[in-house]
């Protein structure tokens, strides 16, 4: 029987997908297998998509997140929240001055770059990289890692556990005071550097740069 990354990558010929396990993702990010979340898978599946909380009040309380809060960041401030949604297609690249953990309940393909590939507020899509992640991993992504929502690898979508440095990807508090200099004219959120494709701009608003230039990378999922 075909494993859902080898029905992917049929699916999908052209594009060469990687596994989290591989050495090609030793720049972009590292695992945590000791992370083991079963209240929170459950929790997740309790909930109906989309769902999109940087910060969970329920996860917060869990004794799970100290996987996070103290194994992971230091017993520093950081936030575990909760996705779920249908996503197929790259859309937008985000970076962050923080480490993004993610634990993935549904196999996943990530679509990741590197931040000093952005030129002059641009980066095309094919210096970008994917990667397989299965159901539940535990993965973090550097600081250094574009990243943005995974795609989903079976019609199930995307279920995860996200976690950050407090406040990130929550709205800016004095958005009328964001610089215009340097990197924060990619400033959309708190924590959160963004580019976009310009497919996607409807989504995102004028304010979110159109940096993204080629194709905007469509992976077709697959059953199981």
């Amino acid at each position: 029987m075909e494993s859902i990354l080898e029905k992917l990558r049929s699916a999908n010929p052209g594009r060469k997908i990687y596994t989290v396990s591989d050495p090609e993702f030793g720049t972009y990010g590292v695992l945590h297998p000791e992370v083991r979340v079963p209240k929170m898978k459950e929790y997740a599946y309790s909930r109906s998509m989309p769902a999109d909380e940087p910060k969970n009040d329920d996860y917060m309380k869990m004794d799970e997140a100290v996987f996070f809060t103290h194994h992971i960041y230091g017993e520093t401030a950081c936030q575990v929240g909760f996705f779920a949604n249908s996503v197929n297609k790259l859309n937008g690249l985000e970076y962050h001055k923080c480490s993004e953990v993610l634990v993935e309940f549904e196999p996943v393909v990530l679509i990741v770059g590197h931040i000093w590939d952005i030129k002059e507020e641009k980066i095309d899509s094919s210096q970008l990289e994917l990667f397989y992640v299965p159901a539940d991993t535990c993965v973090e992504l550097f600081a250094t890692t574009l990243h943005f929502a995974p795609c989903q690898a079976t019609p199930a979508g995307v279920r995860q556990v996200m976690c950050q440095t407090d406040t990130t990807n929550t709205d800016l508090l004095e958005p009328e005071k964001k610089s215009g200099l340097g990197e924060n004219r990619l400033l959309y959120q708190r924590n959160k550097w963004l580019l976009i494709h310009p497919e996607a701009a409807a989504d995102f608003g004028p304010e979110a740069v159109q940096g993204i230039t080629g194709e905007n990378i469509e992976i077709i999922p697959v059953s199981e």
